[in-house]
């Protein structure tokens, strides 16, 4: 056999191989747009740091390094607590899903999120300031045995999630107000907001707002949601570092 014969032959099994699958650009846009901001109840407690905890396509954690972490790093999360989704980073083989802000402390803030899916991977903060924002969140890492599947759906991330995750509204509605110190409680059950809520708590009693509106004052970035009420009134609820610090109603 001549070298032109023997490429040609090396080529054709090359092209006869199956491709690695990677997901596609149109799973991850359809992924970030679903997934991002969306709420959920967790079903372990969650460390702070980088690393967070990481989680096997079949469903396995490492519970010692889980321990470990949450020894060393201290716990973010505890079970039952309602966490959103706040970016999704893509590797090949694996699905970084950060909640909460995530658990190490950076220039960033809760919903202020730019999906992007060009030659990027990653949704990334936007509008950032010289305010560092402390860690109160936790970060999973989904490893996948080969490469994350070509056509891998919201539904399908969600289901892989769901030994460290509870997406169904039902479940967690009721144990995230059961975690709720009682007075959140009382005032999530009578559709009311109060001074010192966070934002999921605050989506637990009275949705998701109308409308956002960010600024900056005195070097403290505040966050105000609005709610429009009946007899064409509104409800303003301000917040600081992810924590109620006003409520106005005009």
């Amino acid at each position: 056999m001549n070298y032109r014969s023997f490429f040609a032959v090396v080529i054709s099994v090359c092209f006869a191989l199956p491709l690695s699958a990677q997901i596609s650009r149109d799973a991850k846009f359809d992924i970030l747009k679903t997934v991002i901001a969306d709420q959920a109840a967790a079903r372990i407690a969650l460390p702070f740091g980088s690393d967070g905890v990481v989680l096997t396509d079949d469903g396995q954690l490492n519970k010692e390094k889980l321990d470990k972490d949450i020894r060393k790093n201290g716990q973010s999360v505890e079970p039952g607590k309602v966490v959103t989704v706040t970016a999704i980073e893509f590797n090949d083989n694996s699905i970084e899903v950060e909640l909460d802000g995530g658990g190490k402390n950076k220039k960033s803030f809760l919903d202020r999120i730019q999906v992007g899916v060009g030659s990027g991977n990653t949704t990334t903060p936007v509008g950032r300031d010289d305010k560092t924002a402390k860690a109160k969140g936790s970060k999973i890492v989904l490893q996948f045995a080969k490469k994350v599947p070509a056509a891998l759906s919201p539904m399908g991330l969600k289901e892989l999630l769901d030994p460290v995750l509870d997406f169904n509204k039902r479940n967690f509605m009721k144990t995230g107000i059961d975690a709720l110190p009682p007075e959140f409680q009382e005032a999530v059950k009578a559709k009311e907001a109060r001074i010192g809520m966070d934002r999921g708590t605050v989506i637990m009693a009275l949705g998701r707002p109308n409308n956002k509106f960010r600024e900056t004052k005195n070097g403290v970035y505040q966050e105000q949601w609005f709610y429009n009420l009946r007899g064409a009134r509104t409800l303003f609820v301000t917040f600081e570092d992810d924590v109620v610090v006003e409520i106005k109603q005009f």
